[in-house]
């Protein structure tokens, strides 16, 4: 007997030899050596092993990076099945002769757009007519600075009301602070002008004056996301045509007017409706729903004589810079007696914002999306849960529910101006292709107006999508959208993917996606969790995952997670979730409280460390309104319960991670992802694979290469059927030469 049992021990230590040893030849990555940190704040200590990360300036830490880049691809590149998921995603996406982007119709009934034909690997800037029998090619991005090494593409278009120049924002390997030039289109010309420190792609763009003698945006005098204080003190800035570009014209700001106590994180962004307008708004603008405006007759605007008065206070409850000015009249969405909003207006001349007019306001459970003011008629667009959508039209004091071509999951509506009729309805859903229509309001009837030819998806009409109400850990209801093929087996071994978001009260809102359908063909089930934190439900849906309430944001996921597993649709083996950006919490999170659950994370360019985020370039910037600052206790601790990084524990079998960083990103720092992974790494149980993946030429939105769309994708889907045991996607057999 004491044979047996020695020759069982020997056994079992061989065999955990064997274990380890594979672990250790399997999963290895690159070593960096940390440089503990211990912080006491409110009383409460702070372990922060990987403090040194932060210093991406530092070479030692560059090449780590790198090192994780080439380690991970070793890994991706052998996934059996990786290549020619790639390839696929890219044919199903591509079968169009053209790409549109970026397209604007102007009152004279001229089109201009971004194109890209088949084989083409960017987009040009491109004018049209009306009936599209007359393309004029304007401008290409690679002529901007030919001899240069960087790849500039095009971001961003705003032709001026009278069509003779459109303003043209370039940029490079994922930087979104841009130069603007500006096109003359009866020339096809640029003008001798670069214009730096913009980011219109964001912070409302360009706005031309009504007169077309100039256009105004937001000037970034820091342009340096390294810098301490990028994005902060921008100014409202106008440029006049023939002026020196070296010449700011500062028009708004707290360089200008800080009787306004603008704060340093605030941006004053410039608006003008129309060509007809008489009022520039500037809207200072910030992650949260509600921001503070100030007016000023824009006839004074050349002198700069600007007589800037209060328009509205955040704290009236009016959304961001929703509003629209038609003449005397402003039209705007308020939440002050209404979580789903109401669409009211007001006269200016009065500004009567606290007993404003009420146009329309949504039914029970639907939250208003957007709107349009035409000439005659009124649209308005709602949601009901960010999964199902409403039309209605208002005319002559009367509102009407206009039944639309498709059941749709998102509507969008768009138009020339506030002065004509026409109108665009586009309607799209999760296995639903995007389809515009040309609406006529008096006859009630659509037209199909789509920007290229339409294209059927065969591939993908064995695949469903339903919508189911999940208890969540507090007993409220949480939309969970489900996207599978027909023929699914309700046996618990389908791959599913969890994709989610829950912060700005940002809605995820049903989106057509070969990329993420092409998952679903080839087994896995899609799963959208509307978690709290996001818009859903409305302003209290976002509330409810903020700050203090952000963990019901991850135990909202978490719910989801166990309510497809409880329906066999899937197990904790086949299950992945996936966020980004401010995401990354939420995955981060649920990955900490629960690495049972989940047999893989993906977090691209993720918040994963955010009690750092005031110590970053910037200083937290206005997110500060959206986590919370370290200088309020309660705050502080609630930044110290939302932070992923922190509570990484040892002794903890973690799911398989891959996590990608843009090492140009002006929004979330790179290192965030970089301590989060070091940290996984030497963890003293390191089961599955940690996958760090830096990319030098990229930035927040990812590498501007349009193939580099696909591969990143291609890895992400890759890597989790990997990991989620799909047969066709394991890895190939490491070949080691002599």
């Amino acid at each position: 007997m004491k044979k047996i049992m020695c020759l069982l021990i020997v056994l079992i230590t061989l065999l955990t030899c064997k274990q380890e040893s594979e672990i250790a030849l399997n999963y290895n990555p690159p070593y960096i050596e940390g440089a503990k940190v211990t912080d006491t704040l409110f009383g409460k200590l702070i372990y922060d092993p990987y403090r040194n990360i932060e210093n991406t300036q530092d070479s030692t830490i560059t090449n780590w990076y790198k090192d994780q880049t080439q380690y991970t691809q070793s890994y991706l590149e052998r996934i059996n099945g990786r290549d020619s998921l790639i390839k696929a995603t890219y044919e199903i996406d591509n079968r169009k002769s053209y790409n549109i982007k970026r397209h604007f119709l102007s009152d004279q009934n001229n089109r201009f757009y971004l194109k890209k034909n088949l084989g083409e690997s960017y987009y040009k800037l491109y004018q049209n007519t009306v009936s599209w029998d007359n393309e004029t090619f304007l401008f290409d991005p690679k002529t901007f600075y030919p001899d240069s090494e960087n790849d500039y593409t095009i971001n961003y278009i705003r032709p001026s009301w009278n069509d003779n120049y459109v303003v043209v924002s370039l940029s490079y390997s994922g930087k979104e602070v841009s130069e603007l030039i500006i096109i003359d289109t009866k020339t096809k010309e640029r003008l001798p002008v670069i214009l730096n420190n913009a980011w219109p792609a964001s912070f409302l763009g360009v706005k031309w004056l009504p007169d077309n003698s100039g256009f105004t945006y937001l000037y970034f005098p820091q342009p340096n996301p390294n810098h301490n204080d990028f994005r902060k003190n921008n100014q409202a800035v106008l440029y006049k045509l023939g002026q020196n570009p070296e010449q700011i014209n500062y028009i708004f700001g707290n360089k200008t007017h800080p009787q306004f106590n603008i704060k340093a994180s605030e941006h004053p962004c410039p608006d003008i409706d129309s060509q007809h307008e008489k009022y520039i708004i500037s809207y200072i603008a910030g992650v949260d729903k509600f921001w503070d405006a100030y007016y000023a007759k824009i006839e004074n605007i050349k002198s700069g004589e600007l007589d800037w008065k209060p328009f509205y206070k955040k704290e009236q409850k009016i959304r961001t810079n929703k509003g629209i000015l038609v003449g005397d009249i402003y039209y705007f969405l308020t939440s002050k007696n209404s979580e789903n909003y109401e669409l009211a207006y007001i006269n200016i001349n009065t500004l009567n914002f606290d007993n404003p007019k009420i146009l329309f306001s949504a039914k029970k459970d639907e939250v208003i999306d957007s709107y349009k003011i035409n000439k005659d008629v009124v649209y308005v667009t709602t949601t009901k849960y960010g999964i199902e959508a409403s039309l209605y039209k208002i005319q002559d004091g009367t509102t009407e529910k206009i039944e639309v071509p498709k059941k749709s999951g998102k509507i969008r509506i768009s138009s020339k101006s506030a002065y004509n009729n026409d109108i665009w309805v586009s309607l799209s859903g999760w296995v639903s292709s995007n389809d515009r229509y040309k609406y006529n309001y008096k006859l009630n009837t659509f037209k199909e107006d789509n920007l290229s030819s339409k294209i059927e998806y065969q591939e993908f009409e064995n695949i469903v999508a339903k919508e189911v109400m999940v208890s969540s850990h507090d007993g409220e209801k949480v939309p969970l959208s489900i996207i599978h093929r027909k023929d699914i087996e309700m046996d618990g071994n389908n791959p599913s993917f969890f994709y989610g978001y829950g912060f700005y009260g940002d809605d995820i809102s049903p989106f057509f996606s070969p990329l993420f359908l092409k998952f679903v063909e080839e087994g896995g089930v899609l799963c959208i969790p509307h978690v709290r934190g996001g818009g859903e439900k409305g302003e209290s849906w976002r509330t409810s995952g903020f700050k203090t309430t952000k963990p019901n944001s991850w135990k909202d996921l978490i719910a989801c997670v166990e309510y497809m597993i409880n329906q066999k649709y899937t197990s904790k083996d086949k299950t992945a979730i996936y966020s980004s950006s401010a995401g990354g919490i939420l995955v981060g999170r649920a990955m900490t409280d629960r690495p049972d659950l989940f047999a893989a994370v993906v977090s691209e360019v993720g918040v994963l460390n955010p009690t750092r985020m005031e110590t970053q370039p910037g200083g937290g910037g206005s997110n500060i309104k959206e986590f919370g600052t370290m200088k309020d206790s309660t705050e502080a601790m609630a930044l110290i319960e939302m932070d992923p990084y922190l509570h990484i524990k040892d002794s903890t079998d973690y799911p398989a991670t891959y996590l990608t960083v843009g090492m140009n990103d002006p929004r979330v720092v790179p290192w965030e992802s970089g301590k989060f992974a070091a940290r996984l790494q030497n963890t003293n149980l390191l089961k599955k694979p940690v996958l760090l993946y830096a990319d030098f030429d990229a930035g927040h939105e990812g590498n501007s290469s349009e193939m580099k769309v696909y591969e990143e994708w291609g890895n992400v889907f890759s890597f989790v059927f990997w990991q989620t045991g799909h047969p066709n996607y394991q890895l190939k057999e490491e070949i080691i030469e002599d």
